[in-house]
């Protein structure tokens, strides 16, 4: 199962055109396959067959290898792109290609760029050296700046359709169970990403822990309770994350309750109709979004701690 498979034919056919940009923001929420679609354009710019990306010649095998010279990849180093890895990607770009007349530049999570790291590497994205190509990843546009924006050709990535998502799911988890693999596609909403990390085993486990922190994020609970349950049920970065996103669709399997307008997803409906009773429509609505501004939060790898503290204060905030 591919996806993204429209944008990747646009690019490719561009690029075998010799239409090629210096730059290209490629934007997507997490789990839509945005590295995904920068290893394949990657491949395709640096493919020596005439119909690109051919798969079979050497630069293919070494791109999908991840080993390709000529094939850079940088992600933040903690919270940001610290101001050393600025400077090793300013040096890299001077240097020649190894291989060919390109060389490619893969930015993850290009949003945790702090203002100053992007100002610092503006003057590359304006006058790249010849045959340097680079490819932004990032979650919003909007979280660069309008400088490095209009340097680049921003490149959407949509989310998927539920039955390309299970299909995919069942290739890839041929043993699972029918209803396993129904949440995991409604709970990914449109994510491939998602859907496989709920089916994983961590995922299983994060999503109990979910279920068992619920009483804590909708009943009435001080603030100093509510962020020792949480550290009670996750520590490490990926489980917060997949935490807040099954709190987040618990969230609004709640408000749906609460306005009338929806069947459950996580919870059962049961429990969203108790939850929903017992809290007011704004106090909900006010932890849906602190949920979801707390996994962003953790994504731009923000301090753990930093981030459950905010969560753990809005929430209670919420609730009066």
């Amino acid at each position: 199962m591919e996806f993204n498979a429209k944008e990747k034919n646009a690019i490719a056919e561009e690029i075998n055109r010799g239409v090629i940009s210096n730059a290209y923001i490629v934007e997507g929420a997490a789990g839509v396959g945005k590295t995904d679609f920068a290893m394949f354009a990657a491949a395709t710019v640096l493919c020596t067959d005439d119909k690109k990306p051919c798969g079979s010649c050497l630069s293919c095998r070494k791109c999908k290898e991840g080993a390709h010279p000529d094939l850079h990849i940088f992600a933040p180093d903690g919270a940001s792109f610290k101001i050393d890895l600025v400077r090793e990607i300013k040096h890299r770009v001077t240097l020649t290609p190894n291989e060919g007349e390109r060389s490619v530049y893969v930015l993850k999570d290009a949003h945790a760029m702090t203002a100053a790291a992007q100002n610092a590497l503006l003057k590359v994205f304006e006058e790249p050296p010849a045959g340097v190509v680079f490819f932004l990843l990032t979650e919003k546009r909007e979280s660069l700046l309008p400088t490095v924006r209009s340097r680049g050709r921003t490149v959407s990535l949509s989310a998927a359709e539920d039955g390309a998502i299970l299909s995919y799911l069942k290739e890839k988890f041929p043993k699972a169970d029918a209803a396993a693999l129904q949440d995991a596609v409604r709970m990914a909403e449109g994510s491939y990403g998602k859907a496989e990390a709920i089916l994983k085993k961590e995922g299983k486990a994060e999503r109990e822990a979910a279920l068992k922190l619920c009483d804590k994020v909708f009943y009435a609970t001080g603030r100093y309770e509510l962020y020792t349950a949480f550290l009670t049920q996750a520590r490490k970065r990926e489980s917060l994350i997949q935490l807040m996103d099954y709190l987040s669709v618990a969230a609004r399997d709640v408000l749906c309750s609460k306005l009338g307008c929806g069947r459950s997803t996580l919870l059962s409906q049961e429990k969203a109709d108790g939850y929903a009773a017992a809290t007011t429509g704004k106090a909900v609505y006010e932890s849906l979004e602190a949920l979801l501004d707390c996994g962003r939060s953790l994504r731009r790898n923000t301090d753990g701690n930093t981030a459950l503290t905010e969560l753990c204060r809005r929430i209670t905030h919420g609730k009066g």
